[in-house]
């Protein structure tokens, strides 16, 4: 049997137990660990150049740690899952590497390891706090923006069912102020819109408001703009650091539905754990749990229902769109979690294939 094994001491090639083949690492701890780091998910320079060296001599099969991160490979060769695992104390003494070197080796390796699991943990809560305050956000601007309507409505009440938007509403207020000031030829807004506005101004039922009342709704709404503004501004964050840390789930669900998957799940690790039922049910727990207390319907999706294209879909085909769309989510979080190699766009155009299937 051949058996690849790869530690803190290098790359090792076994035939029937015996070592073979071998390329030790050189360097200090972390250039080490960033070695073993490439094996989580993928394959070290070390692994590939004796891969190599055994394809061009003939053979085809070989037992390594996790058969799966070798997968689309292209190194010619079958990966089979390895049966007991090579101890680092025997090779090191076929090596004849004193003992407590290795140990002292070990320890400086899995504190760099443990060094860079911390970091990726703490970039995961700045994503997961960025996310919460968009909702801070929204929930603070509903509040303020519920009022201001309710305040501006005593004076100008049709502005209130002509504008759905909070923010254009509290712009409108801050650009015009006294309905007086609604006046035709703004070049920021479309001309019907405005010629509805000032109609409506000019025949409104309001009560008149004085300068100063003008000026305390007017400096109500500025918070208002600028909460709105901070969010936008969170948004293009939470874009940037969704690219560095989760590039596939943001070339497959974009960046703020992936983001907000990665806060539900508490963090980008845990998220790549979940099987993909979970994931398809992530933000209808309550839903899922009636279901289980009455044995009413199940919820088809949670927060995934955001996708545009499961949202826009048709109801019998959602149920489908979403089970497919949380299993590509699953293959993201892995390849993200454990750096593997970019597959976010194909991922996302095996989804589109799919749901123009079903159309």
């Amino acid at each position: 049997m051949m058996q690849l094994a790869t530690n803190v001491l290098g790359s090792f090639v076994l035939k029937d137990g015996k070592v073979i083949k071998q390329r030790l690492f050189t360097g200090d701890a972390r250039e080490i660990a960033g070695k073993l780091r490439e094996t989580e998910s993928s394959y070290c320079g070390e692994e590939a150049e004796l891969i190599k060296e055994l394809v061009d001599t003939g053979n085809r099969k070989l037992h390594v740690n996790n058969p799966t991160r070798f997968q689309g490979s292209g190194l010619g060769i079958t990966f089979l899952e390895e049966g007991e695992r090579v101890s680092v104390y025997r090779l090191a003494d076929e090596l004849c590497l004193d003992r407590a070197a290795v140990d002292s080796l070990i320890r400086k390796v899995n504190r760099q390891l443990t060094r860079e699991h911390i970091k990726e943990t703490e970039r995961d809560q700045i994503l997961i706090q960025a996310v919460s305050s968009l909702d801070d956000i929204d929930e603070a601007a509903n509040r303020l923006a519920e009022r201001l309507r309710e305040w501006y409505s005593l004076h100008y009440p049709e502005l209130d069912d002509l504008v759905q938007s909070h923010e254009t509403y509290a712009k409108l207020v801050l650009e015009f102020g006294d309905r007086g000031s609604y006046t035709e030829g703004r070049p920021n807004y479309e001309p019907e819109f405005v010629k509805r506005m000032v109609k409506s101004a000019g025949d409104s039922m309001g009560i008149e408001f004085k300068p100063g009342d003008v000026e305390a709704v007017k400096a109500f709404a500025e918070p208002i703009k600028r909460l709105h503004s901070t969010r936008g501004e969170i948004e293009s964050y939470i874009t940037v650091l969704m690219g560095e840390i989760a590039p596939n789930i943001s070339a497959l669900a974009g960046p703020l539905l992936g983001a907000r998957l990665i806060a539900r799940a508490n963090g980008l690790r845990r998220l790549s754990t979940l099987p993909a039922g979970t994931i398809q049910l992530l933000g209808a727990e309550n839903a899922f749990f009636r279901f289980l207390k009455t044995g009413k319907k199940p919820p088809k999706h949670g927060i995934i229902f955001q996708f545009p294209a499961i949202r826009g879909a048709d109801s019998g085909v959602r149920g489908k769109l979403a089970r497919t769309f949380a299993a590509k989510l699953a293959l993201a979080a892995r390849a993200d979690a454990f750096h593997g190699g970019f597959t976010g766009d194909k991922l996302r155009r095996d989804f589109e294939r799919r749901v123009e299937s079903l159309k």
